[in-house]
C-alpha cells in the first residue's frame, strides 16, 4: 500500500510533538515535513529531544504539498492556513469545532474568518461521529476537556432530565509549551485552582456534540499529563450502577479506545495512550460518570490520528496501540 504523505503544521509544541511521535510509528504514514515559524531550520530532535534517533526531519517554514495536513497551531491561526491547503485536513485547534459562528465569537472573542469553510468540517470524535468523519475532507478533532465530557454524556442524551454538572481537572501540559505565570513550577507544582467560570470555550463544544446542557467548571492541578472529569447527571428515571454500565456498553460496542467499568477511574492508567477510561455509578435519579484521558493523546494528537485513520479508511487503531505507561 502506498503510504500517505503527511505534513504536521505547527510541530514545535506539546501536541504537535505528540503528533510527530505517533505518526513516526504509523505503518501507513510517510511523514514528509514538519513546520514551525520559530523552529524553521532546526532539526526535529533539537525541539523534540525525545525523538532523537527516530527522524532526520528539519523544521521548515513553508508548507509543502501533501495528502493530509495535521494542524497544531495556536487558536485563530488555522483559519488563515486551511483555505490554501489542497489535501485533507485534521485540525487540532478549536478554530473549526463550533458550527454556530455566534457562539464561536462569544467564546473565542473574535468573529470567525471562514464561516463557509466551517460548514465543511466534521467534528472529530470517531466514537460518536464516525460516518461524517469518513466522508469529510476537513476534520476538527475534539478538545481535551470536551472529549472526556462528551464521551461521558453522549450515552445519556436521551436519559438526562436536565442540566449536567461537569467538573474538570487538567495537567499543566494543557496550557501549552510556552511558560506563563500560572504554569511556572513554583506556582503550579503544589497548587489547585479553578478558572474560566461559566465561560470556558469547551462548554458549547460539549453541548453541541453530546446533546446535553452543561455547567462546566475546569480546574488546574499539579499534574503534567491528564484530564479527569466528573459528570453529575440528573436522570429521568431511577437506575442502578449495573443498569448505567449496560447503557454505556450499548452506546460503545466494540470501541477499541473506550474502556468501561463501575466506579471511578485514574489518569495514571491512560498516560501516553489514546484510551478513555469511563467509570460509572448511579443511585436513584442521579448518575455520576468519571472520565480519564491523556490530554495530549485522546485529548489531542491521538484523537487527530484516529480521525485521520477514519478519513483514509485505515484500521482505526493504526499507530495508536502503544499501551499506557506506568507509573
Amino acid at each position: 500500500m502506498t503510504k500517505i504523505k503527511t505534513c504536521i503544521v505547527g510541530a514545535s509544541g506539546y501536541i504537535g510533538g505528540e503528533a510527530v511521535r505517533l505518526l513516526l510509528g504509523h505503518p501507513n504514514i510517510d511523514l514528509i515535513a514538519v513546520t514551525g515559524n520559530e523552529s524553521a531550520g532546526k532539526r526535529l530532535d533539537e525541539i523534540q529531544p525525545n525523538l532523537r534517533g527516530y527522524s532526520d526531519l528539519v523544521y521548515q517554514k513553508e508548507i509543502p504539498e501533501a495528502d493530509v495536513y495535521m494542524l497544531s497551531l495556536p487558536h485563530g491561526e488555522a483559519q488563515n492556513v486551511v483555505p490554501r491547503l489542497k489535501g485533507k485536513v485534521v485540525d487540532l485547534s478549536g478554530d473549526f469545532r463550533l458550527q454556530d459562528t455566534a457562539k464561536f465569537e462569544k467564546y473565542y472573542k473574535a468573529p470567525h474568518k471562514e464561516p463557509e469553510l466551517l460548514k465543511k468540517f466534521a467534528y472529530g470524535i470517531p466514537e460518536i461521529n464516525r460516518g461524517r468523519i469518513k466522508e469529510a475532507q476537513y476534520c476538527a478533532a475534539g478538545g481535551c476537556f470536551a472529549s472526556a465530557a462528551i464521551l461521558s454524556l453522549w450515552p445519556l442524551r436521551e436519559l438526562a432530565a436536565g442540566r449536567a454538572i461537569v467538573d474538570g481537572k487538567t495537567g499543566s501540559s494543557g496550557s501549552g509549551i510556552k511558560p506563563g505565570e500560572k504554569t511556572h513550577h513554583p506556582f503550579r507544582a503544589t497548587s489547585f485552582f479553578g478558572y474560566e467560570m461559566f465561560h470556558h470555550r469547551h462548554t458549547p463544544e460539549i453541548e453541541q456534540a453530546s446533546g446535553v446542557e452543561v455547567l462546566f467548571q475546569p480546574h488546574s492541578t499539579p499534574l503534567v499529563r491528564g484530564v479527569f472529569t466528573t459528570s453529575y447527571v440528573p436522570l429521568k428515571k431511577e437506575m442502578t450502577s449495573d443498569e448505567l454500565l449496560e447503557v454505556f456498553r450499548k452506546a460503545y460496542p466494540g470501541e477499541r479506545f473506550v474502556r468501561l467499568s463501575k466506579g471511578t477511574t485514574n489518569v495514571n492508567n491512560v498516560k501516553g495512550s489514546n484510551f478513555i477510561d469511563l467509570g460509572v455509578a448511579a443511585e436513584g435519579k442521579t448518575a455520576i460518570v468519571f472520565a480519564a484521558i491523556d490530554n495530549l493523546v485522546k485529548g489531542g494528537a491521538g484523537q487527530g490520528v484516529q480521525c485521520l485513520n477514519v478519513m483514509f479508511g485505515l484500521p482505526e487503531e493504526a499507530g495508536l496501540l502503544t499501551p499506557p505507561a506506568q507509573p
